[in-house]
């Protein structure tokens, strides 16, 4: 082993990025004084905090994981989980969910100074680690950096030996290669390679699950090309001792077989690709995607078979009918995360999917996150907004060989396609117990709607959103006043150089001189409301006599949109209602698996934002 990294087991502190004095460097800095306080390797103890969160502290607030700062130390609410999915009833705890309080006490102070102050938070990180590998190493630091990962394994978060494996395989991964980065708040952080190291990847001693293993996992399902592994998601009771209180993170089935996959959902994480991973191990997430892709370099993990039902969208008629992929990152930053690398993975992997399963490749079948509607109503508005304004659509559609319409604008009915690279709107955040601010400018992929066509007129509302009738705003999570590139709506007037289409109910003005915003989309299907209120649902469910006896039917009532008449809007391929009727396999449901077929036939429509169901008896060709 080289001098240098020698001296760095021993505590030394390695000289920062930058200057001493640079206040760009304080991160680094916390980083180097917590490892010579506590013996750990400022190396590891850097590649760690990497590896979780990418040197981010997203300005103290909590983690869709549960954790918090550049360490992610979690403080998990389980009675918030069980709000949040009452299908969790049970949960059996481990610490893994709470080593924001553990390492707080390691470092003598209160939690939520640890949460808020990023050094604290490194600090705290570093004692608990160094904790962690004395418990694993007879009350001794390791000596060499091999030996600290098992500490390592069990910080991942994930309850699971596969998954705590892949967390430390990675820290190893980037520690031989090092690592500089900026961090959105302007840190300069980084560390040098530490080549030839050799991990001790025995776990016995650790209190991980299935650490004694030996079942081979599944092969991924990826095309050839694409570096490609399997890590199981947890399908487990969040109680061992009770399967029926409860379960995580996914629903088997025998896709295409019993239901056909007719969609393809990309998202973001909002976490780092290994935490990510970890907490879609842990059942008590309450949800998991089929596939992850690194933002670095697109690596692939898939984490669910394609046969079955991935816990991803937010909405069970989409869940029982698509395959969810997250891609590591950020919305709010989302440009310096969505690569080349990433792009061109998820693309070769979404063509690899769509031949495997006859999925079209166009905006109704290959969606975003934020295209897809809740299916209840009390559920709508608080959709989410992956994978947000800075996915380049244009470019993803490219790459999947299904190119957007050319040609610039439309009589009847228009693609939304403004050009990538010159598209920069202003769009605003809006932190927690902060003030608003503008994010950086960068090219977007939508274009913002008015209710007057003037640059001062309001945004356009939505019910769902602003109940109280107040205009839109340009809030990054506020989607009723956007309309995203790729997405077809039918026009309701061209002024000058504005154009007006149909959308949520209205009419809604956005600039297109010349057509330069919009391409048309001469085959699109319209179609129009047979009598005014036509009442729009969030999943196309049987009816309740559609169901056998003895199970529950899924009863639908309408969201909060209807169609108005005269309107017209954009439809896709319609289909019958239909719902899958399943449970925990180790649970006693005789009616697991039951797949529910309707008598009656919805069309999905381009209405807002996102993607609704009509009845077709409701409408008729426009």
């Amino acid at each position: 082993m080289v001098a240098a990294a020698a001296g760095l087991v021993t505590g030394a502190i390695q000289p920062a990025v930058g200057a001493p004095d640079d206040p760009h460097t304080a991160e680094q800095r916390a980083f180097d004084t917590a490892a010579a306080e506590f013996g750990v390797p400022a190396p590891l103890l850097l590649a760690t905090s990497y590896q979780l969160t990418r040197w981010e502290d997203h300005h103290g607030e909590q983690s869709k994981a549960g954790g918090y700062g550049p360490m992610h130390l979690t403080d998990v609410d389980l009675e918030a989980l069980r709000r949040e999915n009452p299908e969790l009833r049970k949960f059996a705890d481990h610490r893994s969910l709470h080593t924001l309080t553990e390492a707080a006490a390691l470092v003598d102070l209160p939690p939520e100074q640890v949460k808020r102050d990023p050094a604290q938070n490194i600090r705290a990180g570093a004692a608990l680690l160094a904790a962690r590998a004395k418990q694993l190493n007879g009350g001794q630091l390791p000596t060499n950096f091999g030996d600290w990962y098992p500490a390592i394994a069990e910080l991942s978060g994930s309850p699971k030996a596969s998954g705590a494996r892949s967390f430390a395989d990675s820290v190893y991964e980037v520690l031989d290669r090092g690592r500089v980065r900026t961090t959105s708040t302007g840190q300069r952080v980084g560390f040098a390679e530490i080549p030839a190291v050799t991990p001790n990847r025995d776990l016995s001693g650790t209190d991980l699950a299935d650490v004694r293993t030996t079942a081979a996992e599944p092969e991924p399902e990826c095309p050839a090309e694409l570096d490609c592994q399997y890590v199981p998601a947890a399908y487990a009771p969040t109680d061992p001792e009770d399967p029926t209180g409860g379960y995580g993170n996914y629903d088997t089935a025998e896709r295409p077989e019993d239901v056909r996959i007719d969609s393809i959902v990309i998202h973001d994480t909002e976490l780092s690709y290994q935490t990510t991973i970890s907490s879609f191990q842990d059942p008590t997430t309450g949800s998991s995607s089929h596939y992850v892709i690194r933002s670095s370099d697109g690596q692939v993990t898939q984490m669910v078979p394609t046969k079955d039902m991935a816990w991803h969208a937010g909405s069970w008629d989409r869940n029982i009918r698509s395959i969810g992929i997250e891609h590591e990152g950020w919305a709010n930053d989302g440009g310096t995360w969505y690569t080349e690398q990433m792009y061109r993975a998820s693309a070769a992997l979404v063509r690899y999917l769509a031949d495997k399963y006859d999925i079209p490749l166009d905006r109704e079948h290959v969606v975003g996150h934020d295209e897809v509607s809740a299916d209840k109503p009390a559920k709508a508005g608080t959709e989410h907004y992956d994978p947000g304004p800075y996915w380049d659509w244009a470019h993803y559609m490219n790459l999947l060989g299904a190119p957007l319409d050319g040609g610039t604008g439309g009589d009847d009915v228009v693609t939304i396609f403004p050009r990538f690279d010159t598209n920069t709107p202003v769009v605003t955040e809006c932190p927690p117990e902060e003030e608003c601010h503008e994010l950086p400018s960068q090219p977007a992929n939508f274009l913002y709607l008015h209710t007057e066509p003037r640059d001062d007129a309001p945004l356009i509302s939505t019910p769902s959103l602003h109940p109280d009738g107040s205009p839109g705003t340009t809030n990054i999570d506020d989607w009723s006043a956007k309309a995203t590139v790729g997405r077809q709506y039918a026009v309701a007037e061209r002024r000058g150089d504005w154009l007006a289409i149909w959308f949520d109910g209205k009419k809604a003005w956005l600039r297109d001189p010349d057509g330069v915003n919009t391409a048309p989309a001469d085959d699109a299907e319209l179609v129009t409301p047979v009598r005014d209120g036509v009442p729009t649902y969030g999943m196309a469910a049987p009816g309740a006599d559609d169901y056998p006896e003895g199970l529950d039917p899924t009863v639908i009532d309408p969201l909060p949109y209807q169609l108005p008449a005269g309107q017209v809007y954009v439809a896709g391929r319609a289909s019958r209602g239909i719902d899958y009727h399943v449970g925990y396999d180790g649970a006693d449901d005789p009616h697991n698996h039951t797949v529910v077929i309707g008598g009656e036939t919805y069309v999905p429509i381009s209405y807002n934002h996102r993607w609704v169901y009509v009845k077709e008896s409701d409408v008729e060709k426009a």
